[in-house]
């Protein structure tokens, strides 16, 4: 279900254009604020394409991605740590309004993100982790 909802959301940002970024970005990508050293430690080149995400850093345990376009200007991090005997998963995504439709778009999609797409793709990671064990 949350496939066919991502494909739908892409073939309506293709007829609305939603997903072109902005021409006069007035905000610099999130590795703007990265470090030196914190370029120097990436697994990737910051600005590498993912999907419809430019990665900003992968560090072994760590990797913070993002997307602008016209509706957001968002981060998606994950993070793993370890503890005793086991690995704690940590992710969150972070939305700055891009544009006047920013609110209206996430207000809209947040039933859809919190109940069917997080949910579907944190059971896909623990799949493959599971998988990988």
């Amino acid at each position: 279900m949350a496939r066919v909802l991502f494909r739908l959301r892409l073939f309506l940002g293709r007829i609305f254009r939603l997903d072109a970024e902005p021409k006069d970005t007035l905000v610099a990508s999130f590795a703007s604020r990265l470090t030196p050293e914190d370029r120097a430690r990436s697994l990737v080149v910051s600005g590498t394409p993912e999907g419809p995400f430019r990665v900003v850093y992968r560090l072994e345990d760590e990797q913070l991605l993002e997307i602008q376009n016209r509706t957001v200007h968002a981060a998606a991090l994950s993070a793993l740590a370890e503890r005793a005997g086991s690995y704690r998963f940590y992710f969150a995504v972070y939305v700055r309004q891009g544009t006047w439709i920013t609110a209206f778009y996430m207000s809209l999609i947040d039933p859809f993100r919190k109940w069917m797409i997080y949910p579907a793709m944190l059971k896909q990671i623990r799949a493959t982790w599971d998988q990988n064990i």
